[in-house]
């Protein structure tokens, strides 16, 4: 696996697209991106306008050559859509979208939890999913459905893993460390103990419990592997959201009493 610093090098742009990986070596032909806090919130629902979300993401079109955005309303769930044109969404709800049209820009939204994007020269699929902790999982969805749609073989898939929460910031209980590792990896959670879980009890329910670092990384690479996707054909990015004022983040933005700022999550073929 190859591993990447969204953030280095930040100088205050809104957006940042970096390339696939195969075979350990950058992959020609797609680019997968997110925009920044510095873009502002890119929230999105079928009922509301969003005119900021609407013009950046008419730049990144504009920028790839007039591609046209194919969205969906996310509600935290395994939910892939295969499409062929930007209506094949409308009114959707769902967490991920794959296509073989260049034409189109998948894009889901993300603040913490975990972008995943696809691509695979072969086939000519790409995609990107949003892959919250309930949703943990959905990737292993999209290359399903990406197989029984387009014939796409997981080894010639080059998968992305995007800015998210780690387990230096996430925090959780002990239900949901037992979820995780009985059902991803043992290898995602570690308990906390001594003064670093006295420390931590502070911020959390009044200090009730046990509580454990949650890797949503350790935990996706495992759904990854069991899908079949090698190991040289992965890219991830180092940066936790919720440690850096360069993403938007849920749990740190409204710790201070903001609003979090929804960053969008894209696919791009060149």
């Amino acid at each position: 696996m190859k591993t990447i610093s969204f953030a280095e090098n930040y100088a205050g742009e809104k957006y940042r697209v970096f390339p696939f990986y195969r075979n350990g070596k950058p992959a020609d032909g797609a680019g997968w991106g997110m925009t920044l806090r510095a873009a502002g919130s890119m929230r999105f629902r079928w009922n509301e306008i969003n005119e900021n979300r609407s013009k950046m993401l008419s730049e990144i079109c504009s920028a790839f050559g007039g591609k046209t955005v194919s969205q969906v309303q996310l509600d935290h769930t395994k939910i892939v859509f295969a499409v062929e044109k930007q209506s094949d969404t409308n009114e959707k709800t769902g967490d991920g979208i794959i296509t073989q049209n260049r034409g189109l820009l998948p894009v889901v939204t993300v603040a913490d939890c975990v972008p995943i994007f696809l691509f695979d020269s072969e086939s000519g699929f790409f995609g990107v999913v949003h892959s919250g902790w309930k949703g943990t999982g959905i990737v292993k969805n999209a290359v399903q459905l990406a197989g029984e749609k387009y014939g796409a073989k997981p080894a010639d898939i080059s998968v992305a893993i995007g800015p998210h929460i780690h387990d230096c910031c996430y925090i959780v209980n002990k239900e949901r460390a037992d979820y995780f590792a009985l059902n991803f990896t043992p290898e995602c959670i570690k308990k906390l103990e001594g003064e670093e879980l006295a420390s931590a009890a502070r911020n959390w329910n009044n200090g009730a419990g046990e509580l454990f670092r949650l890797s949503l990384l350790k935990a996706n690479l495992a759904v990854l592997e069991k899908a079949g996707i090698l190991d040289e054909n992965i890219v991830a990015a180092a940066d936790c959201t919720c440690d850096s004022e360069v993403f938007g983040s849920n749990r740190r933005e409204t710790s201070c009493g903001e609003t979090f700022t929804v960053q969008a999550a894209f696919t791009v073929r060149h």
